[in-house]
């Protein structure tokens, strides 16, 4: 019987931004969208582990990416694509009143976290919230879904995890956690009411 969701912010609870901000460049910079996705991989994860800034991270993906754009009107660009996605977040409260525990768990940069929390009060909607740049993990290290159980306060069997990337299931299987690949809002309600969470 599951007791506890644990879900992924961008891709699940909001929209997938990485993948909003690439059709932007591909369409006014004819950016392949594969490179882009390469060069800000490799970039966040500069940004993530804090050996660069903003501006830094920015700066060098643009160069990266040969957009000539200033930085700080892209990185506005990007965080204000982001939305709560209502269907998933309705589901979310569906379950809540039924007595299931919510638990956030995110890769997030310092900044953007703040800033998504703050416009959105991210916080408001689950019990918990496990964010990468608090915890010096980030998924799919198993590290972080260890946290996760612990924060749950049940078994890893009584736990469900969201995510849209694929790669970030697998370490939570590992530890008996259930998972599912989210993939759009309609198939998340109906996995939800087949496994009787809403």
């Amino acid at each position: 019987m599951i007791k506890v969701i644990i879900s992924d912010l961008a891709g699940v609870f909001l929209n997938e931004g990485v993948g909003e901000l690439a059709e932007y460049l591909k369409n006014e910079f004819g950016i392949p969208e594969e490179i882009m996705r390469e060069k800000f991989k490799k970039n966040y994860i500069e940004y993530a582990s804090r050996r660069t800034n903003a501006e830094g991270f920015w700066k060098t993906f643009l160069e990266d990416v040969n957009v000539k754009e200033d930085w700080q009107k892209m990185r506005d660009f990007f965080l204000n694509i982001y939305e709560i996605n209502e269907k998933v977040s309705n589901f979310f409260e569906e379950a809540k009143a039924k007595g299931i525990k919510l638990i956030l768990l995110s890769n997030q940069i310092e900044d953007w976290w703040e800033y998504l929390n703050n416009k959105f009060k991210i916080e408001s909607y689950f019990d918990e919230i496990i964010v990468s740049h608090l915890t010096n993990t980030y998924k799919p290290n198993p590290d972080i879904y260890e946290i996760a159980i612990e924060v749950s306060g049940v078994k890893p069997e009584e736990c469900l995890f969201i995510d849209d990337l694929e790669r970030n299931l697998g370490p939570a299987e590992k530890i008996g956690i259930k998972t599912l690949l989210f993939e759009n809002a309609e198939k998340l309600g109906n996995d939800l009411r087949e496994l009787k969470i809403i």
